[in-house]
């Protein structure tokens, strides 16, 4: 056997960083903690970018056009037997991939929706101020999408550990941690200059993303249409007159 260097080290980066976004946006998923939830979107959206633009300009077995999406029947049938010929992404997990990616865009849309929408914030925030103000329906969409991503998670750990046991030999799990695969003949991939230049602007792009948010919290991307009250200030005599006695509270704390 040998070994063949499969998955390139942006592709292996690509993966571990989608991961580590997504497990963040689920912690995330809380009303006190929306504008990280947000933030942790965008960055998701940049990360979903690279690997579209990377499907295409990529190295082999990384580029879609090397997913043997049109070979599932035979896979399918053959999918039990101790050998297989794929050193890349085989059918099923062509499919999975695939759906991933246009699933985590359709998450990152209506999130960005009804951030808009039902919160007034980000770059949608005056959606708020219209007729969409009162829409709750996107804001399941948008959760349904997030379920079922969790589905296709689980067929995607489930395919990890299928392979494992019925192709050991080639080291598949290994493999997203190496970039190796262990193959009958040497079938590595090798990167040009053009995509080592296009892996490290994306990657520049997305700490700076980080780095931005972390020292402009109330930037754009996150900022409320609604500016804050400040009811000592703008309720003066009310204060004056009234907050002696009484505390004073905002008016649509009274029920």
């Amino acid at each position: 056997m040998n070994k063949s260097y499969i998955w390139s080290l942006p592709t292996r980066a690509f993966h571990w960083l989608f991961v580590v976004g997504i497990l963040i946006a689920f912690l995330t998923d809380d009303d006190h903690l929306l504008n990280y939830h947000a933030i942790v979107g965008y960055a998701l959206l940049i990360l979903l970018t690279f690997r579209v633009l990377w499907g295409f300009f990529g190295p082999k077995y990384s580029k879609f056009k090397d997913f043997p999406t049109n070979e599932i029947k035979e896979y399918s049938s053959n999918a039990l037997k101790k050998e297989s010929k794929y050193i890349g992404h085989n059918p099923a997990a062509s499919y999975v991939m695939i759906t991933m990616l246009v699933c985590t865009f359709l998450i990152i849309l209506t999130g960005v929706l009804t951030y808009g929408i039902q919160e007034g914030k980000g770059i949608l925030g005056f959606l708020n101020e219209t007729f969409f103000k009162g829409m709750k329906s996107m804001d399941n969409i948008h959760e349904f999408f997030a379920n079922f991503f969790i589905f296709l998670i689980v067929l995607h750990l489930a395919g990890i550990v299928v392979d494992k046991f019925l192709h050991k030999e080639v080291e598949t799990l290994k493999s997203i941690f190496t970039g190796y695969k262990n193959s009958k003949e040497d079938k590595s991939i090798k990167l040009n200059i053009f995509q080592k230049l296009f892996a490290g602007f994306m990657f520049i792009l997305l700490i700076a993303f980080l780095v931005f948010n972390l020292l402009n919290p109330k930037n754009v991307l996150v900022a409320s249409i609604n500016k804050p009250i400040d009811y000592k200030v703008q309720n003066e005599l009310f204060v004056d007159e009234c907050a002696s006695c009484h505390t004073l509270y905002p008016s649509f704390f009274v029920a």
